[in-house]
């Protein structure tokens, strides 16, 4: 997508990006961003996101590994549509010895939507081992659950497949319910029949709601609804 296709598809933002424009976007190097000031610098990132290259990855990794926590999850949300196979390494270092947890929920955001890179297995096994790790936060390992319904595929080795879907079933039991809510989402994305029994007993009895979203039952319902459909297909 070229800077006229954004201004097309996003008409409201018109004005933000002829700003930036004015500021040197076309012709930014790597330190550009650093020029702005915070509210410029949000809205160049996300403008990177739809127009940058390989070398707006590697300035957005820079604001991911920097202090400026104000801009990690947009330069997270960017990242996951441009980042690289070259740049799994530095989120991968980011997402497991960061110290700060927001910065590693985002890098978990990125490798979780990531646009154009193919199923890696040390992807699955980095957000497997976050997932299943009780002494993470559960903000954390929920962002991995879901980065795992998202990515996980049969073309892996099968014994990192397996480990991904025993740690998403023992997710459903866990004491966080946002830790069970992004489990039933998982297995539900993945479709993993043997989660059917903990997934009804959840869609009868937990209503925790977790904020911004809906019930653990909820969830659970439509994890059924989808597992049981495709089955159903399947039989067909």
């Amino acid at each position: 997508m070229n800077i006229q296709q954004v201004k097309n598809q996003f008409p409201e933002s018109i004005a933000d990006i002829e700003m930036l424009e004015s500021l040197g976007f076309s012709s930014r190097s790597h330190g550009w961003i650093e020029t702005l000031n915070p509210q410029q610098a949000e809205i160049a990132v996300w403008l990177m996101g739809k127009v940058g290259n390989d070398d707006d990855a590697d300035t957005l990794m820079g604001v991911l590994s920097s202090q400026s926590r104000e801009l990690w999850m947009h330069a997270a949300t960017a990242l996951s549509l441009i980042a690289t196979t070259k740049h799994l390494t530095g989120l991968f270092e980011i997402l497991t010895r960061g110290v700060d947890v927001s910065q590693r929920e985002s890098a978990a955001y990125t490798v979780s939507f990531l646009t154009n890179c193919q199923i890696n297995p040390e992807l699955i096994q980095v957000l497997t081992e976050i997932a299943g790790n009780k002494n993470e936060p559960p903000s954390l390992r929920s962002q991995a659950l879901e980065g795992l319904g998202n990515k996980l595929s049969e073309d892996i080795p099968t014994n990192l497949y397996d480990s991904a879907v025993q740690v998403m079933l023992e997710s459903l039991d866990d004491l966080a319910a946002e830790v069970r809510f992004w489990g039933c989402f998982a297995v539900g994305a993945v479709v993993v029949e043997q989660a059917l029994p903990k997934l009804q007993r959840l869609a009868q009895t937990d209503h925790t709601i977790i904020p911004g979203w809906w019930s653990v039952a909820k969830e659970a319902a439509d994890s059924i609804s989808l597992i049981q459909g495709l089955r159903g297909r399947d039989e067909n």
